[in-house]
């Protein structure tokens, strides 16, 4: 219970002081920015997280440089099933390289949910935590790499030897390639991303190292009256988990 408690207290502490200094660094320099979306579904890496139309809100402190960003991300189906709230700080190091931490916090099929609690049972917590590592190569044709790390939260599996639960300390990598672009400035890319644990078969997204991604994403930007509304369209297929969906997400700022 102590350290709980003490655990408890500890991240309390350090979220009061990021927001403090966001605040004060705010009134000096930097940036604050608000996005919203409303999506037909929601998909993240190869899993389709609701099946329902949901709204998606992102507040994020951008420092004066612009290469540093903190942020704040919360999504929810219009059923009520599906509630996330997760934490991201990423640096851009440069046009082509980037690293950022994300704390994911999806509790939707917790009952009574602690979003403190960093266990790896998933009956008491959503949580996870990856740190991702993305680069970008120049060209006509860019293009990018994802390679990301689960490293504590819902990502242990129990040993068929031992019988002892492991972290399977989930890799994910990611390449996007841009293959179409339109007079109007539509854009056509495609994806595919594969995952394995270092430590085992079983992983976060399979019970073996698989291609979990595959599909290509369609962007384009709606006039409406003096309004732009950028609308993307991204199909994707899971050939671990055999399904698919179609996702239709509107950016309305």
């Amino acid at each position: 219970m102590l350290k709980t408690t003490t655990k408890n207290i500890t991240m309390s502490a350090l979220l009061v002081m990021a927001c403090t200094t966001m605040h004060v660094n705010a009134e000096q320099s930097g940036n604050v920015d608000l996005s919203f979306q409303i999506k037909t579904n929601h998909l993240w890496h190869g899993f389709i997280v609701t099946p329902s139309i949901m709204t998606a809100g992102e507040l994020t402190y951008i420092t004066a440089s612009g290469n540093t960003k903190f942020g704040l991300w919360a999504g929810a189906s219009f059923d009520g099933e599906y509630q996330e709230f997760t934490y991201f700080a990423s640096h851009q190091f440069s046009e082509q390289l980037f690293v950022e931490i994300v704390n994911h916090g999806n509790h939707s099929s917790i009952d009574d949910v602690d979003i403190f609690n960093y266990s790896s049972d998933p009956t008491k917590t959503g949580n996870f935590t990856d740190i991702g590592l993305g680069y970008t190569f120049a060209g006509d044709m860019p293009l990018s790499l994802y390679y990301s790390v689960i490293v504590q939260g819902v990502d242990k599996f129990e040993d068929e030897y031992t019988g002892r639960r492991e972290r399977a300390y989930t890799n994910y990598i990611e390449a996007n390639l841009p293959v179409w672009q339109g007079k109007d400035g539509e854009t056509v890319t495609v994806f595919v991303g594969g995952a394995f644990s270092p430590t085992g078969d079983k992983n976060f997204y399979d019970d073996s190292a698989n291609i979990v991604n595959l599909g290509f994403s369609y962007t384009k930007n709606l006039q409406i009256l003096d309004y732009n509304l950028p609308v993307s369209a991204t199909a994707m297929w899971n050939p671990a988990l055999q399904n698919g969906a179609l996702q239709v997400a509107f950016s309305f700022f």
